[in-house]
């Protein structure tokens, strides 16, 4: 049963992307539902969710559209071209040539609202626009996946992710989940920090490559701000040898976060993608998947 303060929140996160991260949330995700949790998996990055894919797809329960976004528009029958808004504007949307009437880009438009408190003549309203979708379908292995997906060009990621969060928790209440498995945002940005933000434990995914490790340091300097507990994991660890050595000693000796695991460089891992199959249901005996699983073993336990 669950506690008062509902079920837990893993976290698969990476600050750079091509890691690996979704392969792991899949696999953890199917490998906790086999093991008798009830989980809600949401995936999180909403500018390119892709755990559906990952997971085979599934049959859609529910969708709906999200609209948290703010344009500004212009009247241009009211406007009298004081260009007044393309001096206030700090996003570079608004633009007028001589003396016409200002034009507002809509992509680059934020909906700060600040043209329309300098337009004296009320020409400048700010309207709702679609800021993305959230879905809900039943995957194949019998437990629910919620994805957030941002409408091309719109802002607001972090307010999408944190709605898609709160669906998670809604079809965790319905179907008494003790876990949500949060596939996350590359990187460190709002969709990131919407993500990290309520965590219980987040997952570190990371490869032997200076770039992930810069940006692996970037990515637990935002995790510590929040004090959650992380762990790292490093993928595709034969990339290079010498370079994984000196990762490991710097995560153990400079970052002092336990290293969950290590997967090894497994071809298998693109076998099981391309087939839509999460590696460790794909081929259990592969590298990758004995190497998943032990890890995901780990996690269970420490969640």
């Amino acid at each position: 049963m669950n506690s008062l303060r509902g079920p837990k929140e893993i976290l698969i996160a990476s600050g750079k992307g091509g890691v690996g991260k979704t392969t792991v949330a899949a696999s953890l995700s199917v490998f906790l539902a086999k093991k008798g949790h009830k989980i809600v998996a949401v995936d999180a990055d909403v500018d390119a969710p892709n755990l559906s894919i990952t997971l085979g797809g599934g049959k859609q329960k529910s969708s709906q559209k999200i609209r948290i976004s703010r344009k500004a528009i212009l009247d241009s029958e009211k406007c009298v071209k004081c260009g007044k808004c393309v001096e206030i504007c700090q996003y570079g949307a608004i633009f007028q040539f001589k003396d016409e009437t200002p034009t507002i880009m809509q992509i680059l438009c934020e909906g700060c609202g600040a043209c329309t408190l300098v337009c004296s003549v009320n020409a400048i309203k700010l309207k709702e626009k679609l800021t993305g979708e959230l879905t809900v379908e039943e995957t194949e292995y019998g437990f629910p996946l919620v994805t957030g997906k941002l409408e091309l060009g719109e802002h607001n990621s972090g307010h999408l992710v944190t709605s898609a969060k709160k669906i998670g928790h809604i079809e965790a209440k319905n179907v008494d989940a003790n876990l949500v498995v949060i596939d996350g945002a590359p990187g460190i940005g709002c969709p990131v920090i919407a993500s990290i933000s309520g965590a219980n434990y987040v997952v570190a995914v990371t490869e032997p490559t200076p770039a992930a490790k810069r940006d692996l340091e970037r990515l637990i300097s935002v995790i510590n701000h929040f004090n959650i507990p992380a762990g790292i994991l490093i993928n595709k660890a034969e990339l290079s040898e010498t370079y994984r050595r000196e990762l490991e000693r710097w995560i153990r000796e400079e970052l002092e976060l336990p290293i969950l695991g290590e997967i090894p460089l497994d071809y298998e891992v693109l076998n099981a993608l391309t087939h839509m199959v999460p590696i460790i249901e794909f081929n259990p005996s592969s590298k990758a998947a004995k190497a998943l699983l032990e890890i995901c073993e780990k996690i269970s336990e420490l969640v």
